[in-house]
Order: structure tokens, then C-alpha cells, then sequence
């Protein structure tokens, strides 16, 4: 039988590997005093259990002077050494190999995580990304830090690490020597590019003598800053071929943390900087790891295409500990996807927050035991969308589960988000908890609305011991209720909750955003969005792709008689589209992690949409929308309008929980609108109990 290749073994120096899969480092958070915990070795030996071919750990910190406080691994005293003895035992025992990240934070040192001190640099500057100024190190100081790593990967041996990894990218300590933006020094450690790497050269050279040839080194390389006046691609393969001869291998992402392009968020195509390990691959005869955005048919792809030797993975590993696996066992439909969010990850970790999983909920509780809430019951579920989807997968384990969906197909609201740009893999991730129900036996009754009345009569009839309502939740607006974003229901009482209550006039074409993605075109072509959240700005990013009225037209005629096109454009008035965001908030995006906010903000600008904050809806009309802003009242033509503000929790939840009681569990949307991430911790904490003698 021919093994893939992403599945044959291979060698870095002395090290053989049996797989190409690397699990690259990360700060997960979860280090006491940089001691490693069991939520550490727990969280690394589910991922050797999944057959992971090569994970690196950390990174570490070497420094004791700029040691990071708030919840970073360290190695840089002995002491350190025996809980990290614990990690590689227990990696090992799971069949894997683990090297260790080591790292200096250089000026990405925040003075809160490091005891207040002031962050060092090869030079003084204000560092773009933490706002503060860096303190110049002397070349004594560049010596003993140099000393760290020597001494940092002695430790590391001694705690049974396969191999070393240098931490060169990123912005960094050592990147920030590499790069001309950031060394502005003349002496031995800058000006031209060979003097700046001596930083690096140095630091391979006393790490080299210390652990010997046997032990692999390597480092991690930006293959290109992606800030002005650092390097290049073409700088970043000199610097391969300057070390290739020192090191065992050469690890290449993307750009720094500050870098105004795009790395690692969902807007980024898969595979898209795989060119810079490819490169890299043709100008040295180390192995080379690629990285960034890589799912596990991209990384086996690149792995086939011999675009790198191995493929590194973090986030997918994060959502299944088991991917390796699954693909090993040629059950790929199996793997939950990463929905590259960046939310229950990088954004919590930039925060100074533990690393968690939006779909995987376990993510860092591996130290944790669960046991099924229910066993041997009849439980119905009343919605197919995410919460309901991962509620039944769970519960069906032990239970016989049905689910009752109003439409004829599954998703809920999860199939509107994944109708936006970008955002496909909530689609896959769709389908993966489907597909997963579907081989646990879950029952699915479509066409099948959970009423009031549907509800109570199975239950009064003892039909099931218990219901699940996933239901999604209810839009307010105007004095008409839309459940669901779908089903209009009058409404004209005086309540409080009715909210936004815009004035409109009578035949105003407004709509809530489910209403209106996915569709095959829009009926306007002035829209207006209304909303100051994610979900405002991700509809206005998909009217702004989207067909609009005439569009189709045009393009017709554009084909085939582009001669009249001018004179049609003429009679039928068509104006170029207008997209406007009309923010009741000061600032548009709310919801957004840090590390995705800017992109689409960013991205909505560059589409046309026009966005105007701090506003005051107040009134709807036909061909308009009229607003305050700063007091002055305005109007933008629109001759439709989204308005993506005013959701609620399902209307009859608090009906059926006076009447059911403890049978009746309400989950999702259905409690409050939120996002994948509340509805799959939700579900999870509907279907699952937390063992007695053990903490979250």
C-alpha cells in the first residue's frame, strides 16, 4: 500500500519523526509562574494521542530579568526543569516527538507582563505594536541574553526535549535584529544584513556547542516583516543561507504581529504564503516547515507538491486534537473544522487570557473529567442551527435524541454567517456536527416547527423526558416581531423591548440580514445597513460583494450589445451601488476580536461601504433613511435597508419554562444573541456535567 506523503516519516538532524504534521508553538496561558501545569501536559498529550507527528512546545522564555508573568512558560532558572520533564514524558508515552520554543519577547515585552520593566531592543524606538518605548541594549547586555539561550537549551535537553526551536519571527527579540526597521544600530550587530544576523549566528553557535550535534536545532524565520523598511523575501532567503549550514531545519511564517497584512485571520486564502517556504525549500537542504492558514488538505497538498518538507498547524489542532489521526484513518469528515475566528484564541492569548477553542469546547479542560448530564432518556431538541446541532451530537451518545427544525434543512442562523465572505468554513463546520449527528443516530423531523402547542402536547403526552429548546432567537423591530429573522408576528403592544423602534413609513423595504443572506441578488442598489456590531459590519461587507438590482442586466449587455449599454443606463437610471453602515455606536465592529476588527473594517473601505458612527436612526422611509449625527439631521438614500440591531432571546422561552420547569433547558440564540463560540459552551454545559473534585 503507497503511503501519502504527508504521512511518511522523516528526519530533522538526528531526529526521526514519523509524520509531517507539526503542531506549532503557541502561549496557551495556562503556565503558573512559568511552571508548566497538568492543563499544559494534558492539552500537548491529547494532541500526541491524535498521532501529531512533531510538536513544538512554548515558547519559553529565557530571560529571568524579562520574564513574562502572566501565564508564558519559562525555562530560565533549573527549576523549571522538572515540570517540563512531566511534558515531554508524557508526549512521548503518546508516540510523539516535542522540541521546545525558545524566545525573548524583545520589544514586544509589555511592561504589565513583565513586571513593569521597560521593554529592550537592538535600538531605542516606539515599538508599533505595544505603544511603548524600548530601552537600547549594550553589547554586554546582547552577551548575557545570548547566555540565556545557551543555557535555556541545556535545560531543555535535560528535560528530555527532542530538539530546539529558535524563535526568529514574529517581531520578536532576534527578528527585530534581522530587520532593518527595527536595528538601526553600526555596530557588530548592524547595518548590513550579515551584520544583522550575527545576533542570530551567535545565538545558534553558543546553543550548538552546548548541546551538541546530536540534539536538532531550528529556527523559525518571517519569510517576509510585512512593515515598513523590514525584510523582504529576497532578505529572508539570505538569511536561510547564511544559518543553513548552522541549524537543522528552517521553520517560515508569515510577517510580525504589527504587520498591516493580513496573517492568519479567515479573510487570508489557505496556503496563501506557502510561496515563502517553497522558496526557502529551493535555496537550502534543510528541511523546511511551512505555515500559516494551512487545514489539513492544504497541508497535505503543500507536503504533495513538495512546496515544503513539513506542514505546521496550530489552530486546527486546537479545534481536533485528533486530525492526524482522522486522516490516518482516512475519515476526514470526522475532523472539526477551524473556523479561523481567532476568538477563543490568539485574541484571548493577546489579552493575556488562557488559550480556548470557539468549537471545542474542551480546548485546555483535557485535565478535566466530564460525564453525561442524561443517560438512557428521550430528549427532543427544537432547532437544527449550531447549539442544537452540538447539544444532540453529545446527548446522543447516551440518550435517543430528535430534533424538530421548522425548515428543511439544517444550519439555523450558522448558515447565514457562512454565506459571507470569507466565512465558508462555518459551512464545513456545519456539515461536520450534521454528518456527526446523522452517525449517532440522531432523528431529524423536518418541516416540523416547535410550537407552543406542538411542545407541550408530546410532553404532557410523556413522549420525552426532556426538551432541548435551540430555537435561535427573536428580532424586535418596528413594531413587528421577526422570530428567527423570518417569521413576522403583529405585535403593536407598548413593550419596552421593542427596541430599535425606528419611525418608518408604510411600504419601506427593510429587512433582517437572514432575510437577505444568502440570496441570488439584492433588491436595492442604495443600501443602508443599521448596526454597530460585527454582524452590521459582516452584512455590509456582503452587500457590497453581493448583485444588485440591474447588475445582471448590465452585465448582459456589457456581452452582447455593449453599443447600447450607455442608452439603457440612461432610461433605467442605474446609478453606480452605494453601500452605507449607519453605526448607532462610536465605533463600528464591536464583537470583532483584535486581531480581525481592523482587517474588516479595513475591508468594508476598501469594498465603498461608507460608514458613518454615532448616529440616531430616526425615521425609515421608502428611497431614504433619516439620522442624527453630532446633531444634525441628515438622510442617506436608500432603497433598502438591513437592519442588523434589536435581537433578543426566543419570545416564548420564559412560556414553556413556567409550564415545563427543570425538563425544559433553553440554549443559544434562544437565551441571547451571541456567537458560535456561546452557542457550542451552551450546548456543551446542557449535555455534559463537570466531575466532582474538579475545577475550570
Amino acid at each position: 500500500m503507497t503511503v501519502r506523503p504527508a504521512l511518511s516519516p522523516c528526519m530533522i538532524g538526528t531526529c526521526k519523526i514519523n509524520n509531517r504534521f507539526v503542531m506549532t508553538a503557541a502561549n496557551l496561558g495556562y503556565c503558573r509562574d512559568g511552571y508548566v501545569t497538568d492543563q499544559v501536559i494534558e492539552f500537548y498529550r491529547e494532541r500526541a494521542r491524535g498521532k501529531t507527528g512533531l510538536i513544538i512546545a512554548g515558547a519559553a522564555g529565557v530571560d529571568p530579568v524579562g520574564m513574562n508573568t502572566v501565564g508564558m512558560m519559562q525555562i530560565c532558572d533549573d527549576s523549571y526543569i522538572y515540570s517540563l520533564k512531566r511534558l515531554t514524558e508524557a508526549v512521548h508515552e503518546a508516540g510523539s516527538r516535542i522540541f521546545l520554543q525558545l524566545m525573548h519577547a524583545g520589544a514586544y515585552a509589555r511592561r504589565s507582563e513583565h513586571q513593569g520593566r521597560q521593554a529592550a531592543a537592538p535600538s531605542r524606538y516606539v515599538c508599533r505594536f505595544t505603544k511603548e518605548e524600548t530601552h537600547e541594549l549594550t553589547e554586554q547586555e546582547i552577551a548575557e541574553i545570548v547566555s540565556c539561550f545557551k543555557e535555556g537549551a541545556v535545560r531543555a535537553r535535560k528535560a528530555g526535549f527532542d530538539g530546539i526551536e529558535l524563535m526568529g519571527s514574529a517581531g520578536y527579540l532576534i527578528s527585530e535584529f534581522l530587520s532593518a526597521a527595527t536595528n538601526r544600530r553600526w555596530d557588530r550587530y548592524g547595518g548590513g544584513l550579515a551584520k544583522r544576523t550575527q545576533f542570530l549566528l551567535d545565538i545558534i553557535g553558543e546553543v550548538r556547542k552546548a548541546v551538541g550535534k546530536d540534539c536538532p536545532v531550528i529556527v523559525r524565520l518571517s519569510g517576509s516583516d510585512f512593515v515598513p523598511g523590514g525584510n523582504g523575501l529576497e532578505d529572508f532567503l539570505k538569511i536561510g543561507s547564511i544559518i543553513e549550514n548552522q541549524v537543522d531545519g528552517i521553520d517560515v511564517t508569515g510577517g510580525w504581529h504589527e504587520s498591516a497584512v493580513p496573517q492568519i485571520t479567515y479573510n487570508v486564502p489557505r496556503g496563501a504564503y506557502l510561496y515563502m517556504a517553497r522558496a526557502m525549500k529551493e535555496r537550502v537542504s534543510v528541511p523546511v516547515i511551512g505555515c500559516n492558514r494551512l487545514d489539513l488538505h492544504k497541508a497535505a497538498e503543500a507536503i504533495q507538491n513538495r512546496d515544503c518538507d513539513m506542514a505546521g498547524m496550530l489552530r486546527g489542532l486546537i479545534a481536533d486534537p485528533y486530525l492526524v489521526k482522522k486522516y490516518m484513518e482516512q475519515d476526514e469528515s470526522a475532523i472539526r473544522p477551524c473556523l479561523a475566528c481567532n476568538q477563543q484564541c490568539l485574541d484571548r492569548i493577546f489579552k493575556g487570557m488562557r488559550l480556548e477553542c470557539a468549537v471545542n469546547y474542551l480546548a485546555g479542560r483535557e485535565h478535566l473529567h466530564f460525564r453525561p448530564r442524561d443517560a438512557g432518556k428521550e430528549i427532543l431538541v427544537i432547532g437544527a442551527g449550531i447549539s442544537g446541532l452540538v447539544y444532540a451530537a453529545l446527548a446522543a451518545e447516551n440518550n435517543r435524541v430528535t430534533v424538530w427544525e421548522k425548515e428543511m434543512d439544517y444550519g439555523g442562523a450558522g448558515r447565514t454567517v457562512g454565506a459571507l465572505p470569507y466565512r465558508e468554513d462555518v459551512l464545513t463546520y456545519i456539515r461536520y456536527l450534521f454528518c456527526r449527528c446523522v452517525s449517532s443516530g440522531v432523528t431529524f423531523c423536518w418541516g416540523k416547527a416547535g410550537t407552543r402547542e406542538n411542545i407541550r402536547k408530546v410532553m404532557d403526552g410523556g413522549r420525552f423526558d426532556r426538551v432541548i429548546l435551540a430555537a435561535g432567537g427573536t428580532m424586535v423591530l418596528s413594531g413587528c416581531r421577526r422570530d428567527n429573522a423570518l417569521d413576522y408576528v403583529n405585535d403593536r403592544s407598548d413593550d419596552k423591548n421593542s427596541a430599535p423602534g425606528y419611525e418608518t413609513e408604510s411600504g419601506a423595504n427593510i429587512f433582517a440580514p437572514a432575510e437577505c443572506i444568502p440570496g441570488m441578488g439584492l433588491l436595492g442598489r442604495n443600501i443602508a445597513v443599521i448596526g454597530s456590531g460585527y454582524k452590521a459590519v459582516q452584512t455590509a461587507q456582503y452587500c457590497a460583494s453581493a448583485h444588485k438590482t440591474g447588475e445582471r442586466e448590465q452585465d448582459f449587455f456589457r456581452q452582447y450589445a455593449p453599443e447600447d449599454l450607455g442608452q439603457i443606463k440612461d432610461i433605467m437610471k442605474w446609478e453606480p451601488p452605494k453601500v452605507t453602515l449607519l453605526s448607532p455606536g462610536k465605533n463600528a465592529g464591536g464583537g470583532f476580536g483584535a486581531s480581525t476588527r481592523w482587517i474588516m473594517l479595513n475591508d468594508i473601505k476598501q469594498k465603498g461601504v461608507r460608514v458613518v458612527s454615532g448616529v440616531k436612526i430616526l425615521c425609515i422611509g421608502t428611497d431614504r433613511v433619516t439620522y442624527l449625527e453630532e446633531g444634525q439631521e441628515k438622510t442617506v438614500r436608500a432603497d433598502m435597508v438591513i437592519v442588523s440591531e434589536g435581537w433578543h432571546g426566543n419570545m416564548q422561552a420564559a412560556s414553556l419554562k413556567d409550564e415545563l420547569g427543570e425538563r425544559l433547558t433553553v440554549i443559544g440564540d434562544a437565551v441571547r444573541p451571541g456567537r458560535i463560540t456561546d452557542a457550542v459552551k451552551d450546548a456543551f454545559a446542557a449535555a455534559m456535567n463537570l466531575e466532582e473534585g474538579n475545577y475550570v
